[in-house]
């Protein structure tokens, strides 16, 4: 149940990800997709449950991509969320100072890391704060290395009484989770400090008047990419994301049609053997299917949208005459940095960029954890691996792989085509001659 206070939030939300390159030299980390939603909905989703009816984000990398989520965030009506441009990063505690006018017509104000993937209840992190005297409430957890944290010791009445960032022999296990809730009249000292980072310069200035909140739920820095795949397997478990329909995700060409160089002309249209009966299979079992396509031909100048257009409606005609139908076609007509290089994200939306899949997700109602990509590109697999997907298949029909780009243990199968993709999601062979049997 929300608690009714007039409570601001600001989102650190603004850093490189570096930990996270290539796919953050695309996306936003705060962006980065877990369970189909991006990682900063789970904190928008969170505030709105405790009542916050007001926050703002800072924002650095890729701004555009950040500022498009912030717009969707002010349709949906979950509350108002406002950016705080940075040219430059300001540091966390710089980024405090930018926005000291948070504080006014709040009586508390919390500052969330968008790093954390968690479940944290927020309105009982906010009761807790209004329950003591104290002006600085701080989120701990239990952490498994104390050494590569901020640590707290707590007394008796959960004050803290020392705080020491990454100590060499800690005094205990109870971390800095990067949630805090300060009085408003924290919140402007901590502006007037002309610190640059919260944990090393401004926490420690806080022991002896700041409270710590102990939660016992899932809480997890996603900075890495072993943290982020951990926070991908477990996101079902946590009752998280929202409840989505599954989806196949199917590059279009050499995948559901033949492969033809920049097609244009819909009379060259020609469905894959079997493509339509494994459609019709995956869509009676409860899949929604979608084609996501590269079109960078449109970007050239050498496909008009019309024509684009034309070759989508033939190739529906045709799966129509076979009963079946596509929920969505999406397609990019971004130029590639490098033709011949499939596995550099050089555009969100251009795969191996998740953001065609995300987009379709979010338009669509669909849930990626529980879906599949499929295509004859290496980077089809790797669009579907990078959007977070159940898994990914890589086809022999259309171009094939380029000598060496099938790699042991990369996170897809090979199969030789639709129909064995089919077969493997569906968990059955389909009589095709053992071609549903999948090799690595």
């Amino acid at each position: 149940m929300a608690v009714e206070a007039n409570a601001k939030a600001i989102i650190l939300a603004g850093g490189l990800g570096t930990r996270l390159r290539p796919l953050t030299d695309t996306l936003p980390k705060c962006l980065v997709p877990i369970g189909g939603r991006p990682l900063l909905d789970y904190w928008v989703d969170a505030l709105a449950a405790a009542g916050v009816r007001e926050a703002r984000v800072n924002n650095h990398a890729h701004p555009d991509q950040v500022r498009e989520y912030i717009a969707g965030v002010n349709a949906s009506g979950r509350l108002t969320l406002a950016e705080s441009y940075e040219p430059d990063l300001l540091g966390s505690a710089g980024t405090i100072a930018a926005n000291a006018d948070l504080a006014d017509g709040a009586d508390a104000v919390i500052v969330i890391y968008a790093d954390n993937f968690s479940d944290v209840d927020l309105s009982r992190m906010l009761a807790f704060h209004r329950s003591h005297a104290d002006p600085f409430t701080i989120l701990l957890f239990r952490a498994p290395n104390p050494a590569a944290c901020g640590i707290a010791e707590l007394d008796g009445e959960g004050r803290v009484v020392s705080f020491v960032e990454k100590p060499k022999e800690p005094r205990s296990d109870l971390a800095n989770g990067g949630i805090y809730i300060v009085d408003a009249g924290a919140f402007r000292e901590i502006a007037a400090m002309g610190a640059f980072d919260l944990g090393f310069e401004v926490l420690p200035k806080f022991v002896g008047r700041m409270r710590g909140w102990a939660w016992d739920g899932y809480h997890l820095d996603v900075g890495t990419f072993e943290a982020l795949e951990r926070a991908r397997r477990e996101a079902p478990g946590l009752a998280l994301s929202v409840s989505a329909r599954p989806a196949v995700f199917l590059d279009r060409d050499g995948t559901i049609i033949e492969h033809v160089h920049y097609l244009a002309d819909p009379g060259k249209v020609r469905l894959l053997p079997g493509a339509a009966e494994s459609l019709r299979r995956l869509s009676g079992a409860g899949f929604a299917l979608v084609a996501v396509t590269n079109q960078s031909a449109i970007g050239r100048g050498m496909i008009s949208i019309g024509q684009y257009e034309a070759v989508n409606a033939e190739m529906a005609r045709q799966l129509a005459a076979e009963r079946v139908a596509l929920d969505g076609v999406y397609y990019c007509p971004e130029v590639p940095a490098v033709d011949d290089d499939r596995t550099t994200l050089t555009h969100g939306d251009r795969k191996p960029g998740p953001g065609m899949l995300l987009r379709a997700s979010r338009e669509l109602g669909l849930d990626p954890m529980a879906s599949w990509m499929i295509g004859d590109m290496i980077s089809d697999v790797l669009a579907g691996i990078n959007a977070g997907c159940k898994g990914s298949l890589l086809v022999r029909t259309g171009k094939r792989p380029e000598p060496g780009e099938v790699r042991e243990g990369a996170g897809y199968e090979v199969v030789d085509d639709l129909r064995a993709a089919a077969g493997l999601i569906l968990g059955a062979t389909d009589g095709h001659n053992g071609t549903g049997a999948a090799t690595r």
